[in-house]
């Protein structure tokens, strides 16, 4: 006699469902979060590396040409600056009068493995110094090379569009180039304008910075140390609809907040996008243009004189006592206003950002921890 048995199949209740629903949902909500901080310390990681290989690239600068990069060449009033340190290639003149308002990073491409970009954007720079190209004249080359991203030149976590388009000329003359989220540190005092070759020698000597606008600044030129000296930062916050003024109204141009790797998109003027600055009113990640920030929530990465890298804390301590956001020095050919701006950011009541920033005002400052 056989015996049968029968399983009775039992499916989940509404109820039960529910709860695992929720339990999911509960789980997932936990992830996410651990999964995005995850992934954006990798960025920071990668945005990091990036910063180390900029530092060794101008270390290798260094001991190549014995100083380390201008943030910026410019040309104005018949002179060059810095005075016989590029040539234009198969160029026989003492004096490449057509190495004007390239950045930093672009004279740092031959230690980076990139000498074909800078031969070709360097070649084809204008007979006539304007320091700005008309695009219809432009090589295949140099248009390449301009718009073609720089991985190494951009953050991961950066918000800001990898081409600039922005015309500060004519319709029909105009610059494009990639972004980049890294600028030369240019101290606490920012200068622009010209005029007379008197008022050009006052700007070349006025940068504080680890790296000086139309200027070669050597290592011994950094009196308060190369470890307490930040020499290239990071851009590319977001825009502070609270700054007002002129600081937000060119709010497509993504040149106010992210550097532009090749150069100025004019070529020429402020090297706002080449120089970052630590004057008043230039707190980091406010978001307006010619500061430091950044897209990593709370923190700057910077590069220091010596090659070490840093994350600082955006709420570092900073304070530029009587000294002014912005400086033209276009009537101060005796340098006697330049004079006493020196003299206010060696006031050793600076900020520690400011100390840092600056390359010898006696008071060096010890990184944050």
């Amino acid at each position: 006699m056989t015996t049968s048995f029968k399983t009775q199949q039992r499916g989940f209740t509404l109820i039960e469902l529910l709860v695992v629903i929720a339990i999911i949902g509960v789980l997932v909500g936990l992830l996410l979060p651990a999964v995005q901080q995850a992934r954006e310390a990798a960025r920071r990681s990668s945005c990091g590396n990036n910063l180390k290989q900029i530092g060794l690239a101008a270390h290798t600068h260094m001991d190549a040409k014995k100083a380390f990069p201008p943030a910026t060449s410019w040309r104005d009033a018949g002179a060059a600056y810095p005075m016989d340190y590029s040539k234009k290639p198969g160029s026989s003149s003492a004096v490449n009068n057509q190495g004007n308002g390239f950045g930093a990073l672009f004279y740092l491409q031959p230690f980076m493995e990139m000498q074909n970009s800078y031969d070709a954007i360097m070649k084809a720079s204008p007979s006539a110094n304007n320091g700005y190209q008309d695009i219809s004249s432009m090589n295949a080359a140099s248009k390449a090379a301009r718009e073609t991203p720089v991985p190494g030149f951009r953050c991961p976590s950066s918000a800001v569009g990898n081409l600039d388009r922005y015309n500060s000329e004519t319709s029909d003359k105009r610059v494009y180039s990639t972004t980049s989220n890294y600028v030369a540190n240019g101290g606490p005092i920012r200068v622009y304008g010209g005029g007379s070759a008197a008022i050009n020698k006052n700007n070349v000597k006025s940068g504080l910075g680890t790296l000086g606008k139309g200027s070669l600044i050597k290592p011994r030129d950094i009196t308060d140390g190369l470890s307490s000296t930040l020499m290239f930062g990071e851009v590319g916050g977001q825009h502070d609809p609270t700054a007002g003024g002129t600081e937000t109204w060119r709010t497509n141009n993504d040149a106010d907040l992210c550097g532009l790797w090749v150069g100025t998109n004019d070529g020429k003027g402020a090297a706002q996008e080449t120089m970052g600055y630590s004057a008043a009113g230039y707190t980091l990640n406010r978001g307006r243009k010619h500061c430091f920030g950044s897209s990593h929530a709370g923190i700057i990465g910077f590069v220091v004189a010596d090659g070490a890298t840093t994350f600082i804390s955006d709420s570092i301590n900073w304070n530029t006592p009587g000294m002014s956001g912005g400086l033209a020095l276009a009537n101060d050919a005796d340098g006697s206003q330049l004079a006493a701006l020196i003299t206010k950011a060696h006031d050793q009541a600076t900020g520690v950002f400011q100390k840092l920033s600056c390359r010898n005002d006696g008071h060096a400052a010890s990184l944050p921890e």
